[in-house]
């Protein structure tokens, strides 16, 4: 069966896969608005997401993996709580939620927020039974 992944169903990103890690880049520019940008890098067994979040603090911030997908979402900014008439907006607070669909293998180490990039660090975790082993010839 061929699986097209610029079908809507298939819209969500796939992280983790070995066989399908050359389509990510594709995937991220046909699926979604682009907003807010984000970078995924890989080495050997360890991947990261970085996300620019400019101005987004992490209380604003909701990050959730279930069922295998990450979830990082944001509502927008509350409009009750700026008191100033903006002349110029340049930087984008709008709410937004990214997925990402993550390989079964995949372990989310942890979160983090610094200097408005939030990074999401996991790494793959080969299950002992997929290792390879050496088998004794008697």
């Amino acid at each position: 069966m061929l699986i097209n992944f610029t079908d809507p169903m298939f819209s969500n990103r796939v992280l983790g896969f070995e066989n399908l890690v050359d389509r990510l880049e594709r995937i991220s520019n046909e699926s979604q608005t682009g907003y807010p940008p984000y970078n995924i890098y890989k080495d050997g067994l360890k991947f990261q997401i970085e996300v620019a979040l400019a101005g987004i603090e992490k209380k604003d911030l909701d990050i959730e993996l279930c069922d295998g997908a990450l979830s990082i979402k944001h509502d927008g900014p509350n409009a009750s709580s700026e008191n100033s008439e903006t002349l110029h907006k340049g930087i984008a607070k709008r709410a937004f939620k990214l997925k990402f669909t993550l390989a079964e293998d995949l372990e989310v180490l942890g979160a983090s927020l610094k200097n408005g990039l939030l990074t999401i660090d996991m790494e793959r975790v080969v299950p002992d039974h997929k290792k390879p082993r050496v088998i004794e010839v008697k």
